[in-house]
């Protein structure tokens, strides 16, 4: 089966079913899973979009007022298979830090397509990961789902902090026997622009 990054298996999975069908809520697939001529994105879009590996990604957020230009909140739904295992049935700790990390990187995509719009501006600044500090708290269980939640903390100039955790459903059912969602992962993240808002030459 092909991957798919659409919103109708993740409705099968019933503690993602109850927040994706909350009032107001925006689903879209982010633009890291589309296959670039330059190459960029690749990891997602190509190399890690198999049925073993991240067999979907959609991202969703509360639809915030016309007047405010920040989404104050992103969330990334990430299914995989149990190609990406370190351990038995585990993922790999080092996915889990590219889960931190792409989904810090998929909510500023949607504020810069937000703050564009708003604007009236095409513009799109690149901004490459400084630093990641990463702090695991549980395994997470492959295959399965888990819920990437990610959120500024501040932004100066260049430079923007952002936090994340990544959850997943502990108990039977997922989500409809007992059971809880619970934090596996967080990270404390710092982006930067290059000066001139380009590209880092190689």
């Amino acid at each position: 089966m092909t991957p798919s990054d659409t919103v109708a298996p993740l409705l099968q999975i019933p503690w993602i079913a109850r927040q994706l069908n909350q009032p107001n809520t925006i689903c879209v697939p982010p633009t890291c899973r589309a296959p670039k001529p330059d190459l960029e994105d690749s990891l997602i879009a190509e190399t890690l979009k198999t049925p073993r590996t991240l067999t979907s990604v959609v991202c969703f957020y509360t639809q915030p007022p016309a007047t405010q230009p920040h989404v104050p909140e992103v969330n990334i739904v990430m299914t995989m298979g149990d190609g990406m295992n370190g351990h038995p049935d585990t993922l790999h700790g080092g996915i889990t830090a590219m889960m931190i990390d792409e989904g810090c990187g998929i909510y500023q995509g949607v504020n810069r397509e937000r703050e564009n719009s708003l604007s009236g501006s095409s513009g799109a600044e690149s901004s490459y990961t400084g630093e990641l500090k990463v702090r695991y708290e549980r395994p997470i269980r492959t295959p399965g789902a888990v819920v990437v939640r990610a959120r500024r903390v501040r932004r100066e100039g260049r430079k923007e902090w952002i936090l994340a955790e990544v959850r997943q459903w502990v108990g039977s059912g997922e989500g409809e026997g007992e059971g809880d969602e619970v934090v596996c992962a967080r990270g404390e993240a710092l982006f930067i622009v290059p000066r001139g808002g380009g590209k880092i030459k190689l």
